[in-house]
């Protein structure tokens, strides 16, 4: 039912003819809007934290959107957060931290079955997912967490971002890159420097770039008159040579490299109990494989689903790929159960 839903076939019409119709209610938390939708009739009902990934668009791509209607349609309450700086592709501690307080709120509606939650995350909003609940689950309030196409380690990522190349566990791997990647990267990055004339200036660079257009050709060639911090970071940004990049990220301010461990889940979340089903695509445009592999072995309860019937984090369906259809709704069924139980 979920996937009809959220693939948008035909027999999803049936499905709303035959489920009662979801209410949608607004809200703001600690200065995040965001959506409560909840199932018709009453509750308490499980319930899901859905983060987003990096989407202009945000609550209001149509994806999330079916995917929230379905999850309420099948007996979940969901709560969609803006989270801050997501939308535009800037992920920073505040974002983190907005998630995290998103996550706690729900855990306090009324509605809310046992006050336990459960988070699903796409993209980037896959690895926050994972975050926020590592840094929630005291007294196993998380029941779980779906993460679709989510990314382990933001240092690896920037590597292969400004570089060409992931450090895969037999080496550097070689990888295209496409420009939202080089944007999402270096605006972060950029982001986590400390408030100053520097940081407003390269983020003020970055937004004026075009979505086809490469965010690091535009970046200060030369550093000599940006502050040490700054000129750290657009040396990292700059460079493009693999076997420079760990020597470059060593000399960054403390404090990044501090921010870059803290939002990476393959460093945060080792100790996140709650069961993790992560599905990816055999071959992903963004993260290599080795993002989710790293998830699989560092996290305590965590099962990899690889199908064809997922193009990033945008589900497909097809009759050549029967198989890989029933390998996503495993993803999905298992998900739910673990959600519900």
């Amino acid at each position: 039912m979920l996937l009809s839903i959220v693939l948008d076939l035909p027999v999803s019409r049936v499905v709303h003819r035959l489920t009662g119709t979801p209410r949608t209610e607004t809200g703001d938390v600690d200065g995040v809007p965001l959506e409560i939708v909840r199932p018709a009739g009453s509750g308490p009902w499980p319930t899901w934290v859905f983060v987003n990934g990096a989407h202009p668009l945000r609550r209001k791509e149509p994806v999330v959107w079916r995917l929230s209607q379905g999850l309420a349609r099948a007996g979940y309450m969901v709560v969609v957060p803006d989270l801050p700086g997501l939308g535009n592709g800037q992920i920073t501690m505040r974002t983190s931290d907005a998630a995290v307080s998103v996550t706690a709120f729900a855990m306090r509606l009324p509605d809310a079955r046992d006050g336990r939650v459960a988070l699903v995350g796409a993209s980037m909003g896959a690895g926050l997912a994972l975050l926020a609940a590592s840094r929630c689950n005291e007294d196993d309030r998380v029941s779980a967490v779906a993460a679709v196409a989510p990314f382990a380690d933001l240092e690896k990522l920037i590597c292969l971002a400004t570089t060409g190349s992931y450090p895969g566990e037999g080496g550097l791997e070689r990888h295209d890159v496409t420009n939202l990647h080089r944007r999402v990267l270096a605006r972060s990055l950029v982001a986590l420097l400390e408030d100053s004339a520097d940081r407003k200036s390269l983020l003020a660079t970055l937004e004026r770039v075009r979505d086809d257009d490469d965010p690091l050709a535009h970046l200060p060639t030369h550093a000599e008159n940006l502050g040490p911090a700054a000129a750290s970071v657009v040396r990292v940004l700059r460079n493009s040579d693999p076997e420079r990049f760990p020597e470059l990220c060593r000399d960054l301010p403390l404090h990044v490299v501090a921010a870059l461990s803290a939002l990476s889940p393959a460093r945060s979340c080792t100790g996140l109990r709650a069961p993790v089903e992560i599905v990816v695509p055999p071959s992903d445009v963004y993260f290599p494989p080795g993002e989710a592999r790293t998830l699989a072995h560092c996290l305590p309860d965590a099962r990899v689903t690889v199908t064809r019937s997922l193009d990033h984090t945008r589900p497909e369906a097809s009759l050549a790929r029967l198989a890989d259809l029933r390998r996503l709704d495993g993803f999905v069924v298992r998900g739910l159960a673990a959600a519900a139980a």
